[in-house]
C-alpha cells in the first residue's frame, strides 16, 4: 500500500502563489492540518515515511511520525522535491501565468520530474506500507508514472490531503 500526503498549508498556498522550490515553513493552519492528518494516519500500518527535503514537507512528515504509534523512520529524498518553477516561483496562480510557465524553458519539464520519480520503483519493491510526503506537482506526476487507473482519477490534492494507492495486477 502506498500512501501519499501533500504538505500542510504555507502562506504562499494561502495567497495562491506558486512555490516550487521556495523553502517555506508551514503556517499555523498548516501545522493544524498536519496534526489532524497525523491523527488519522496513526491508524495505518505505515512502516516508513519518505519526504521531500523542502521544509514544509519535512515539518508535515515529522508531525506525522511523532503521532504514529510505530514511530516510523523519516527519510529525506531529493527526488521528491517539488518541480522547479524558475522565475514563476512566488507569482500568482493565474491561467495566463500557467500557460507562460508551461511554455518556459526555465521551468523544470514534466519529463525531468518523471525521470526523478523513477527512484520510487526501488522503494516500492522493498516497502509494503509507505507514506510519501511531498507536493501537488509530484503527486500529479507520480500517479501517471505508476499507471494509476480510475474512472474519477484525482490528479490534485489540497494541503494535508492524503490518498492511498493500492496495487492490483501491477498497477495502482
Amino acid at each position: 500500500m502506498l500512501y501519499f500526503i501533500r504538505h500542510g498549508e504555507t502562506d504562499d498556498n494561502r495567497n495562491n502563489l506558486w512555490m516550487g522550490r521556495k523553502d517555506l515553513t508551514l503556517n499555523q493552519t498548516g501545522i493544524h492540518q498536519a496534526k489532524a492528518a497525523a491523527e488519522y494516519l496513526a491508524r495505518l500500518p505505515i512502516e516508513l515515511i519518505i519526504t521531500s527535503p523542502l521544509l514544509r514537507a519535512r515539518q508535515t512528515a515529522e508531525l506525522i511520525a511523532q503521532q504514529h504509534p510505530r514511530a516510523p523512520a523519516v527519510s529525506i529524498a531529493d527526488w521528491l522535491t517539488e518541480r522547479d518553477f524558475g522565475p514563476y516561483e512566488g507569482m500568482k496562480k493565474t491561467k495566463a501565468n500557467r500557460i507562460a510557465m508551461n511554455a518556459s524553458a526555465s521551468v523544470e519539464s514534466m519529463e525531468s520530474l518523471t525521470n526523478r520519480l523513477v527512484a520510487l520503483n526501488n522503494v516500492l519493491e522493498s516497502q509494503e506500507h509507505l507514506l510519501i510526503v511531498s507536493h501537488s506537482g509530484v503527486y500529479r506526476c507520480l500517479i501517471e508514472c505508476l499507471g494509476y487507473q480510475s474512472n474519477n482519477k484525482k490528479s490534485s490534492l489540497k494541503n494535508a490531503e492524503f490518498v492511498s494507492l493500492t496495487r492490483h495486477s501491477g498497477k495502482y
